[in-house]
């Protein structure tokens, strides 16, 4: 009887509007297993940094979602207007820290299996969904738009984890959805004005947003064989020449080239997230090449910076070497362990963080040497 219940809820699983019952967009079921083995000996750097993330997350128990009410608008920084900090947090703000806060949980919860992370990820999902107007800001072109891609595919990541979970109730998933579509749909019709600095952000948001929604569709706008010329493919080649940096043409002149490297690198950062959800669904663009460009190239070419092998013009002290978008080494080196990605890890010399939507990359995405293997068809 128990092998015929066991048969019976594997039939079952698939229900879910066809979308698996494990995550599926930057971690699978085997990758959190592997991850979990590895604290579970105390290997480091996965068993500090796990240690620390469920530190983080017993914290979030005495706060509470703070969602933006109604249409999310943008605000500069107060360090751009003046020295006073306004009273209220920008929403840009609310949602950095409430998507932050999933994504902890999300991964708490798939490393754990307690079900009260997912419900409190849940709670600050459902309290974003049913507060704020699904649209994009569009009082400031890019500024506006930047705001939201660059925070919410975090909280989509947090949401992802808890898949299988108790929290993901029908009624959750149904205004979730719903949220989602809305916002990568208005996304689709804007991405084609965006810059060139906010194109890989669209595509990271609208993929996404693919995996909540379970919409193949928006996937295919991504990187498949659709009517979008702005697709991963086109933007990339593009953008980066065939010594794999960036095409001057698309960067601001006024900028230092320290500044270069940086903005270089953080659009490097938007085509991984990309290239990351798309192999866990079973398309390699990680390898993807033409002409000699592709996002291996730029990535080997702007390594040097990040181990000290090269100095900019106009940087002190080279603070690039430490800045928190280094963080693709990591990953990089997981997808090809070649000794340039490796010593990038090792100049860094701390686990990685993304500050944007993966964060403890130290802990998810660090080359676990012959345990890795690649996610999505199998």
């Amino acid at each position: 009887m128990t092998a015929l219940l066991v048969a019976l809820m594997a039939c079952l699983q698939p229900a879910t509007g066809g979308r698996p019952a494990g995550p599926s967009m930057f971690l699978n079921r085997d990758e959190v297993a592997q991850i979990r083995a590895m604290v579970d000996r105390g290997e480091q750097p996965w068993a500090g940094v796990y240690e620390a993330l469920i530190d983080d997350c017993g914290r979030y128990q005495s706060l509470r979602p703070d969602p933006v009410v109604g249409r999310f608008q943008y605000r500069p920084p107060p360090w751009l207007l003046s020295d006073t900090a306004p009273a209220e947090p920008s929403h840009e703000d609310k949602a950095r820290r409430d998507s932050l806060i999933v994504r902890d949980l999300g991964l708490a919860y798939a490393l754990t299996g307690e079900e009260s992370y997912a419900d409190e990820a849940a709670e600050f999902v459902g309290a974003w969904v049913r507060s704020m107007e699904p649209t994009w800001p569009f009082d400031q072109q890019n500024l506006g738009p930047m705001a939201v891609n660059t925070t919410l595919p975090t909280m989509f990541y947090g949401y992802d984890l808890i898949s299988g979970s108790r929290a993901r109730t029908p009624e959750l998933e149904a205004d979730a959805v719903k949220w989602v579509t809305s916002l990568v749909d208005t996304c689709k019709v804007r991405h084609f004005s965006a810059n060139g600095d906010s194109t890989g952000w669209n595509l990271t948001f609208i993929v996404t947003g693919s995996i909540i929604t379970g919409r193949v569709e928006d996937r295919e706008f991504v990187y498949g064989k659709t009517d979008n010329t702005d697709t991963f493919q086109g933007l990339l080649y593009v953008l980066f020449g065939k010594d794999g940096k960036a095409n001057p043409s698309f960067i601001q002149a006024d900028r230092f080239q320290g500044d270069d490297v940086y903005t270089a690198l953080r659009r490097v950062k938007t085509y991984v997230y990309v290239a990351e959800v798309a192999l866990h669904q079973g398309t390699d663009l990680y390898n993807w090449s033409r002409d000699g460009r592709g996002l291996r190239k730029s990535l080997t070419a702007y390594a040097p910076y990040f181990t000290g092998k090269l100095r900019l013009p106009g940087v002190k002290q080279f603070p690039l070497g430490r800045d928190a978008d280094a963080w693709v080494y990591e990953v990089a080196h997981a997808r090809w362990p070649d000794r340039v990605f490796e010593d990038v890890t090792k100049y860094l010399d701390r686990p990685g963080y993304d500050t944007d939507i993966l964060g403890p990359v130290g802990l998810t995405h660090r080359y676990r040497g012959g345990a890795d293997k690649p996610p999505g068809k199998r």
